[in-house]
C-alpha cells in the first residue's frame, strides 16, 4: 500500500513539474549586422537544462518558471545572461570577441555553371583548409567554361584569408589567374596579386596585375601591367549575399570583373559577369557545400 502510495506522488510530482514547464522560442542575431548567429548553446541559468540553437540561429527550450534567466555562449561570442520576464518568444543580440571562429574553414563547395553569352558549359571547385596553427586559411578554387568549341573561360585562384584579423578588421591575400580563349578574335592571360582590406561588412581590394593578349589577325604577344582596385560589400537577409566589383587598368586596355554570391544552408548560388575586349560573360552557377574534418594524430 505505502509502495503504491509513493508511486501515485512521483507520478503527480513529474505531472505538475511538466504542467509548470513554460516553452521559450527564439532567435540568436548578431548585434552588428541582425545576422543569424548558428550553434548556440542555450542553458537555463542554475541547471542542466540547455539547448542549441540550429544553422539559422532559431531555438527552443522549455524552462521552469517564466522569469528564468537564459545563458547564451558559443566559441568566438560574448557569453550573455538574458532574463525572460515572462517573454515566450525572444530575439538575442550578441557580439563577437576577438577570438573569431571563421565558418569558411574545412569546406569544398562544387557548383554548376552556365555562362549566358559564350561558354555555356561548366563548373566550379572550392577548397578552404581548417583553420592554421601559425594563423589564417589556406583556399583555392577552379573555375572552367566552355562552349564545346572555341570559346573557352577559366579562372584560377590561391587566397590565404584571414593572415592578419582582429575584432574589427581582417586582411586577405591572394594570387588569381584568368585565360580567355575567344573564337578566331584572341587569346589571353592575365595574373594578379591582391590584398583584401575588410572592416566590418566592407572590402576594398587593391593589387597589381599582368596581361598578355594574342590578337589573332596580329603577329606576336602584347603585354602591359598595371593596377587592379575594387569595392566589395556584405548586405543584409534574407540571403546574406557578397557583392564583388573589381577593375584591372592596363596601358590601352580595362578588364572588368563582377560577382554576387549567397547561400541558404548547404544550397549556394552565385551570379559573375567578366569583360575583356570584345569577350563578354554573365555566368549563373549553383552548388553545395560540404564540410569535412582532419583527424589529428596522437603521438
Amino acid at each position: 500500500m505505502i509502495k503504491r502510495l509513493v508511486f501515485i506522488l512521483i507520478l503527480l510530482v513529474n505531472s505538475l513539474t511538466a504542467w509548470s514547464q513554460v516553452t521559450i522560442t527564439g532567435k540568436v542575431i548578431s548585434k552588428v549586422d541582425e545576422t543569424p548567429i548558428p550553434l548556440v548553446t542555450i542553458v537555463e541559468k542554475g541547471t542542466s537544462n540547455g539547448t542549441t540553437a540550429d544553422i539559422d540561429g532559431n531555438f527552443l527550450i522549455k524552462v521552469a518558471e517564466p522569469n528564468s534567466t537564459l545563458v547564451f555562449s558559443s566559441i568566438g561570442m560574448v557569453t550573455k545572461e538574458y532574463r525572460l520576464k515572462g517573454q515566450r518568444h525572444i530575439i538575442v543580440e550578441t557580439e563577437w570577441d576577438c577570438h573569431k571562429d571563421f565558418f569558411d574553414s574545412s569546406e569544398i563547395k562544387v557548383y554548376a555553371n552556365s555562362g549566358l553569352i559564350n561558354t555555356p558549359l561548366g563548373g566550379q571547385i572550392e577548397v578552404a583548409t581548417p583553420y592554421l596553427f601559425f594563423g589564417g586559411i589556406i583556399k583555392g578554387s577552379y573555375t572552367y567554361q566552355t562552349n564545346l568549341d572555341q570559346n573557352e573561360l577559366q579562372n584560377g585562384q590561391i587566397e590565404f584569408s584571414h593572415f592578419i584579423s582582429t575584432c574589427d578588421f581582417d586582411m586577405d591575400f591572394k594570387w588569381n589567374y584568368r585565360q580567355v580563349n575567344f573564337n578566331n578574335d584572341f587569346n589571353s592571360k592575365a595574373y594578379s596579386f591582391e590584398t583584401d582590406y575588410n572592416f566590418r561588412n566592407i572590402k576594398l581590394i587593391a593589387g597589381y596585375t599582368h596581361l598578355s593578349l594574342d590578337n589573332i589577325e596580329t603577329v606576336g604577344t602584347q603585354s602591359s601591367s598595371g593596377v587592379l582596385i575594387g569595392f566589395g560589400t556584405t548586405l543584409g537577409q534574407p540571403l546574406h549575399p557578397t557583392v564583388i566589383g573589381k577593375i584591372s587598368l592596363y596601358k590601352d586596355k580595362i578588364e572588368y570583373q563582377a560577382s554576387v554570391q549567397a547561400g541558404y544552408k548547404k544550397l549556394l548560388f552565385f551570379t559573375k559577369f567578366y569583360k575583356l575586349n570584345s569577350f563578354n560573360e554573365l555566368s549563373l552557377g549553383i552548388g553545395t557545400t560540404i564540410g569535412y574534418r582532419i583527424k589529428r594524430q596522437e603521438e
